[in-house]
Order: C-alpha cells, then structure tokens, then sequence
C-alpha cells in the first residue's frame, strides 16, 4: 500500500510539473508597433461617391486586425456598424457607416470586405464557379478577404473596402 501512494503522489508531480511547462508557450505575443496609415472605404457601389476614413496606425501592431482598428474608430464617434460575434466565425458585419442609425451599408444585401492585403487574398483558380471578388480602387486592384474583418490583417498603406455583394 506505502509503494502504491508513492507511486500516485510520483505521477501526481510528474503530471503538476507537466502542466506548469504546457502554457508556457501559449501567452500571445506583442506585436510590433505599427506606423503610417490605412484607410477604410464604404460605398454600395462602385459609382456612388465612396466615404473614406484615413486611419493612423500609431497605438496597433502587427497582429491587430481590421476588428481593432473597427473597435477604435467606433470608440472614436468616427465609425458606427453592427453584426454579431461568434467563436468560429469573427465578427458578421450587418450594417457599416459613418453616423449613429445612417448605415451607408446595411442588412439588405450582403456586406463584401476587399483588401489590398495579398496576404489575406481568397484566392481561387482560373474559371473558378465562384472566383473572388475584386474592386478597382485609386489604381488598386482589391480582393475580396479570404477572411472575415476579426483576421483580416493591417499594414501601412493597406486599404479596406466595405461594398455590397456583386
């Protein structure tokens, strides 16, 4: 009996030790500051006059993302929206613009997010049944983001483009 309670309190250490080591490695990292700027487009279309907001990136990183700087500018007065938050998904868009109830976007149609990000790019092949959806934008070719606004990277320069579904 003695044997088999040090051989229960040996694994207990062994397994306490264990778990000590484990999360040592999870702890997210801080990213590196970022400088320059950024701009978020909104337009229904492309014809219409599109409502532009300059971002300065002073106080994000490298591992923010377009949710963030979404999250500083609403803080700010400077950009209202509302969608819904889930664990798989991110943030789903419903409605994006610039006045608290005036929605340039809104639930109506879906919300298409395009950015000059390559990284981030949904990529699909030549012929594709469902090829990614691209904008012109100041001489830019935008793509539609293979991922949702709470990944979607940002970068000095970046631009990202809030429209309807074409």
């Amino acid at each position: 009996m003695k044997g088999l309670k040090r051989i229960y309190l040996f694994v207990l250490a062994v397994v306490l030790a264990v778990s000590v080591f484990a999360f040592v490695g999870c702890e997210k990292k801080e990213g590196k500051a970022l400088s320059g700027s950024m701009k978020i487009v909104i337009t229904p279309d492309t014809q219409t006059q599109a409502t532009v907001i300059d971002v300065d990136l002073d106080g994000f990183t490298d591992k923010s993302t377009v949710e963030d700087v979404m999250k500083s500018l609403k803080k700010a007065g400077k950009l209202y929206y509302e969608g819904s938050s889930s664990v798989g998904t991110g943030l789903m868009l419903t409605a994006i613009g610039v006045e608290d109830g005036k929605y340039i976007l809104d639930e109506s149609n879906w919300i298409l997010v395009c950015t000059s990000v390559e990284a981030d790019f949904y990529e699909t092949e030549e012929g594709s049944e469902f090829p990614a959806q691209k904008v012109e934008y100041e001489g830019m070719t935008l793509v539609q983001g293979a991922v949702g606004v709470s990944s979607l990277s940002i970068c000095d320069g970046a631009v990202i483009y809030f429209t309807y579904w074409m």
